[in-house]
């Protein structure tokens, strides 16, 4: 079976990312659906700044049996562009979508884009069983893991969805379904420079996460925590450096566990190896960061996400914003980089927390990135949302996430407002937020995002 796969344009690389990032999940099902014994095309329309009309041609000359799309939160209106569009031009032809935003809301997904199937959660054990019904033609109803459209019928989830009882033992990602050195090209940027991050690929250790913090969609996605082991890791890694000539890592999990563990690995099989995470403020001790910068760390990302406790608890952080000021001062003794993510507007919101966070971006001096909270389906956040009656309709939502938006600072107004704030109150204070991480009239330390996933 030919089957094509599409990773949609993300809306929001241009405003404030550095470098294009490999689409690791969809990649992994690709590379699972091959070794099945299917013909697999991966068109990455993020990569390649492809426009609709150079992907239906793509997808012309493949002339695939059967699409799947990955549906991030800004794809909304990509699949309600692309669904219909490829219903009359491959005709009878199945369509699957599946993803984050898929898993916290199939109905409007399966709604807007007209697919006949989605998969939820992750789909490396559902994905393969599924392609081959569909090559059949046979019932779907028995495959675990996926919500089933009908004409003029509720939707049908399948039960729970299967999970690789260890990640080691699922392939390593074929990367040759990708343009690799369009992803090594891209990442020769002045903020990579800065952190001795060059020619680096991002991979993925751990599916999950045990906190719940109230904005994350992560508990909705994966059941648990399962982690790689630190040698497989250092293994894939090792094999990059050797076919393409990586000199980085980028770890692009939720936290980042065990990561003295991996740096160790790291430099045992690949020495010289720099890389960058995700922690918690919690995790961060002197040894620990001084063991990561011994294996090769270059960075550490940080959700702070408020300079206030209260705003903290109230999101159920379950960290304090004496955890966030040590872990600044451990990375500056360690001598590893640190930057952060501030989210303001979270509930509890009050311009007397939004002053103790622009005071501790100031008193601290510390790199971050300001957004706005982003009601994903499936979070605490958005079930708050919508028994407030703040989001009467989940599917002009959702198409929100998907509207341009403009370059540089925050000019939109935040997606769903949880305060007793004004849209223009929150703005501005997001505005003086980022400008209290200026150091000096050229280099602003802090920039704004519009929404709360972005990936830094």
């Amino acid at each position: 079976m030919r089957i094509a796969l599409i990773n949609p344009p993300w809306m929001y690389k241009r405003l404030y990312t550095h470098g294009i990032y490999p689409p690791y999940g969809i990649l992994m099902v690709g590379t699972v659906l091959q070794r099945a014994g299917h013909e697999v095309r991966i068109i990455d329309a993020n990569a390649h700044d492809l426009d609709d009309a150079a992907v239906h041609a793509e997808l012309a000359r493949f002339d695939p049996h059967a699409l799947g799309i990955t549906v991030f939160t800004d794809s909304f209106d990509y699949i309600a562009r692309t669904g219909p569009w490829w219903h009359q031009a491959f005709p009878g032809r199945p369509l699957v979508i599946g993803g984050p935003l898929v898993s916290g809301a199939p109905g409007p997904c399966l709604a807007a884009s007209g697919a006949d199937v989605a998969t939820l959660g992750e789909a490396f054990e559902s994905a393969p069983l599924l392609f081959a019904a569909l090559e059949r033609g046979d019932p779907l109803d028995a495959i675990p893991g996926l919500a089933i459209a009908r004409p003029g019928q509720p939707i049908v989830r399948t039960g729970p969805t299967p999970t690789s009882a260890s990640l080691d033992a699922l392939p390593l990602p074929d990367w040759e379904l990708l343009d690799v050195e369009r992803y090594l090209a891209s990442n020769d940027d002045p903020y990579f420079r800065d952190r001795r991050l060059q020619r680096y690929l991002s991979i993925i250790t751990t599916l999950g996460c045990p906190w719940r913090c109230t904005f994350c969609q992560v508990p909705t996605l994966f059941e648990g925590v399962r982690k790689r082991s630190p040698a497989s890791v250092a293994a894939e890694v090792a094999g990059y450096r050797e076919r393409y000539g990586i000199e980085s890592m980028y770890f692009r999990d939720d936290i980042l566990f065990r990561p003295e563990q991996i740096g160790a690995a790291l430099q045992a099989q690949v020495p010289g190896m720099r890389w960058s995470c995700l922690l918690r403020a919690d995790m961060m001790t002197d040894d620990r960061v001084g063991r990561m910068r011994d294996g090769g760390c270059a960075e550490i990302r940080v959700g702070f996400e408020s300079g206030d406790d209260l705003v903290l608890a109230t999101a159920n952080k379950k960290t304090e914003v004496s955890d966030n000021v040590r872990c600044i001062e451990v990375c500056r003794r360690q001598g590893v980089q640190l930057s952060g993510f501030l989210i303001v507007g979270l509930p509890g919101e009050t311009e007397q927390s939004l002053r103790a966070t622009e005071r501790f971006v100031a008193d601290n001096g510390v790199r971050v990135s300001v957004h706005f909270p982003l009601p994903l389906p499936g979070t605490v956040l958005f079930d708050q949302g919508r028994r407030d009656g703040l989001i009467p309709d989940e599917a002009a939502l959702l198409r929100n996430f998907s509207l341009p938006q403009l370059p540089g600072m925050v000019l939109q107004a935040p997606p769903v407002n949880y305060t007793d704030l004004s849209n223009e109150t929150l703005v501005a204070w997001a505005m003086r937020i980022a400008e209290a991480g200026r150091t000096d009239q050229t280099e602003t330390l802090a920039t704004v995002s519009p929404h709360a996933d972005a990936p830094f």
